[in-house]
């Protein structure tokens, strides 16, 4: 397929968080090959420190406002409906591109025939900028299309260093304004559908994850969620191939196997999740095969002691960490 930088824009969103603006913007701008890049706030109050974030930026980010606010969702379809390019990636004011993200999508776009989305792999980073987990492409280096029964199963990758065709994605609806957490997931599922999707084998992008107030993946953990919406994806995922060729259907044991739900969040967030969420968590728990001692032991708790072992089990956990002693990483 025929691909050139003038294809290319990226859309940085952004509300109220502006510690990370800058160096959001600076990865979009400072592109090997450059790119027009701008900015869609939705609503921010601190208007003097959004200019001051842009001032290094003169004349490389054109800046658009929303009228009201929209929210997270319909603020990243802004950068779908607007879109001055073909092709737009959108980018949250909190995670960062590789300087060589669209190199890199250049260089592989003749070999593709056709598609309406590129991704690749991620590094997490925490809120310092420090990577400590590095999600790996599942494509040997330069590319491979993704399966589209893969990809209904779980999600292949996370919200940065994504590009895609703006008029399939309009033509599907774009990000479902509503989302709770999977939102993107379901955008660049139904993409898969209508085009397909390349997955580069090389890493494009860096996600930054913490917790903080309000913020979107942190609300859906804390109230226990997070697999909640998961799963309710894969069923609309599952529910969509089903109109086309494909007939799978939704297996929950399979699932909770190949998703492999960390039980960290539900140890950490336990003592704060609603009863019944809680319950939920627990079951999908006992679906899961005990990798470790920590897991076989949780699992003993859970089904001696139910919902209050739990939460006592996730409160040991915080008094551990308080006298410095760290829970195990694997669960």
């Amino acid at each position: 397929m025929v691909l050139s930088k003038d294809d290319i824009s990226i859309g940085v969103t952004v509300f109220r968080r502006l510690e990370y603006l800058e160096q959001a913007l600076s990865s979009a701008v400072n592109q090997t090959v450059a790119v027009k890049v701008r900015l869609y706030d939705d609503g921010c109050q601190d208007q003097e420190a959004v200019q001051r974030i842009l001032a290094p930026f003169a004349g490389r980010v054109e800046y658009h406002r929303n009228p009201k606010t929209l929210g997270l969702f319909q603020n990243m379809n802004q950068c779908i409906w607007n879109s001055p390019t073909p092709w737009i990636s959108v980018l949250h004011d909190d995670d960062v591109l590789e300087r060589d993200f669209v190199e890199r999508v250049l260089a592989v776009a003749p070999e593709v025939k056709a598609c309406s989305l590129f991704c690749g792999g991620t590094q997490f980073i925490d809120a310092n900028g420090i990577v400590y987990l590095e999600n790996k492409p599942n494509a040997a280096p330069p590319w491979q299309m993704i399966d589209p029964l893969v990809f209904a199963l779980r999600d292949q990758f996370a919200f940065p260093g994504q590009l895609m065709h703006a008029g399939t994605a309009r033509d599907v609806g774009g990000f479902p304004g509503k989302s709770l957490l999977t939102g993107d997931w379901d955008l660049w599922f139904r993409l898969t559908l209508a085009g397909g999707t390349v997955q580069l084998g090389a890493n494009l992008s860096y996600y930054r994850c913490y917790v903080a107030t309000g913020r979107g993946t942190t609300v859906a953990s804390k109230t226990g969620r997070k697999v909640a919406c998961t799963a309710m994806q894969v069923k609309r995922n599952l529910a969509r191939l089903r109109r086309g060729s494909h007939e799978p259907c939704f297996d929950r044991v399979k699932w909770v196997n190949l998703y492999g739900p960390l039980y960290r969040d539900l140890l950490i967030y336990s003592w704060k999740m609603p009863r019944g969420l809680l319950r939920y968590n627990r079951r999908l728990l006992l679906l899961t095969p005990p990798r470790s001692r920590s897991s076989h032991l949780l699992h003993w708790v859970s089904k001696i002691a139910g919902n209050p072992g739990i939460r006592l089990a996730g409160l040991a956990r915080s008094l551990g960490e308080w006298f410095g002693i760290r829970m195990p990483q694997p669960f």
